[in-house]
């Protein structure tokens, strides 16, 4: 066949690119499913990173660091997040139409609880049928979608596992082959997936990562403080307590003090129906969360985790609409989303139009520069 025409290279030029959507549409509809588990990994990817790369720096091989970060801080990591998610579930299955209906009226005196749903009714159906006739039929049944959950929840996992060792060991060789063959550093292309890159690594070791030590470090003082609390005046449900104060974490200025003030108003509402003198609890949790925790915070957590690349704005919204609209890994797949779109408005769209990228001083703190119109 020649290929010296003007129409047979473009010919077979077309046929390739057509190819490669079939292609890439084939990949994309098979691993659908595994959709969440690769965002999760990517999201590993950036925490195991910045270890494996001063590892690297001191001489340690990319595959023997890979394994070491996987080992000493992947691993105990997921071990933590299944741990919390494991009291979470506990906690908020204990949690009673009772204790809600006794927290609403406590806090919104007069209030008819009636007026609003408490139980969806398929639920108590189940309950309902599950007392009337608990056989070893149905708790077998049980059982066995239990440890099937199970069996392809941790197959998934072990994949994931997979995935981040390879991104590790092979980042440099990955970057390498696609600056060779696709864009090089200086064209948009490049520039594009660096500030990508930068843009995820500020948003996922860094505000994601701050979430967690803050769910972490606030449920150990939550659970601390009901140690000295008088009785009947422990925090309920210190974990799901500690998951909301590190979500608020995300809202600017009153995030975290939201959390606060409804768990101070609770403790106070029930002091004052008692003995007014245990208003001394509140006014501790308030001192030590407020003032002492929250300077912290700010002081050493979010300047050394947090990136300041985007907006704050942008990351409420990332985290906020990322678990309702793709599910639970919408918490990975959310700020995933904003970053890439946020990145093109920032370095692509200008060239579009015409106008240039300037350079900016540095946002985030880590002497990349970012890019603006």
């Amino acid at each position: 066949m020649k290929l010296g025409t003007d129409e047979g290279p473009d010919a077979a030029e077309l046929g390739w690119w057509l190819f490669a959507t079939a292609l890439a549409l084939v990949l994309l509809t098979s691993l659908d499913v595994y959709l969440g588990w690769s965002v999760f990994g990517v999201f590993l990817y950036y925490v195991a990173r910045p270890i494996a790369r001063r590892l690297q720096h001191r001489g340690v091989p990319p595959g023997v660091a890979a394994v070491i970060t996987l080992t000493v801080i992947v691993l105990p990591f997921i071990a933590l997040l299944g741990a919390i998610a494991v009291i979470a579930f506990g906690q908020l299955s204990t949690v009673r139409v009772a204790d809600v209906e006794r927290l609403v009226r406590t806090l919104f005196p007069g209030f008819d609880f009636r007026a609003i749903p408490t139980t969806p009714e398929r639920l108590s159906d189940s309950v309902m049928e599950l007392l009337r006739n608990p056989s070893i039929r149905s708790f077998l049944f049980r059982i066995r979608g239990f440890v099937g959950t199970f069996a392809t929840q941790s197959y998934n996992l072990f994949l994931t596992l997979i995935f981040v060792f390879f991104l590790v060991r092979d980042e440099r060789n990955i970057a390498d082959w696609f600056h060779r063959t696709v864009a090089d550093e200086e064209t948009r292309t490049g520039e594009y997936l660096h500030a990508v890159d930068r843009g995820l690594n500020s948003v996922f070791f860094g505000y994601t990562l701050t979430i967690f030590v803050i769910i972490v470090l606030s449920a150990v003082i939550y659970n601390l403080l009901n140690l000295v609390a008088p009785p009947g005046m422990a925090i309920p449900q210190t974990m799901l307590v500690a998951i909301a104060t590190g979500l608020a974490t995300i809202v600017p200025l009153v995030g975290r003090s939201i959390v606060y003030f409804a768990v101070v108003l609770f403790l106070a509402v029930v002091a004052l129906e008692t003995d007014p003198i245990r208003l001394w609890f509140p006014l501790l949790f308030l001192a030590v969360m407020e003032l002492a925790f929250d300077n912290v915070v700010r002081t050493y957590i979010r300047p050394s985790l947090s990136g300041r690349l985007f907006p704050t704005s942008l990351i409420m919204f990332a985290y906020l609409l990322g678990p309702p609209v793709f599910g639970w890994y919408g918490i990975f797949l959310g700020p995933f989303v904003m970053v890439v779109t946020v990145q093109f408005l920032w370095v692509v769209f200008p060239g579009l139009l015409g106008r240039n990228t300037v350079e900016t001083e540095d946002s985030d703190g880590d002497g990349n520069d970012s890019k603006t119109t």
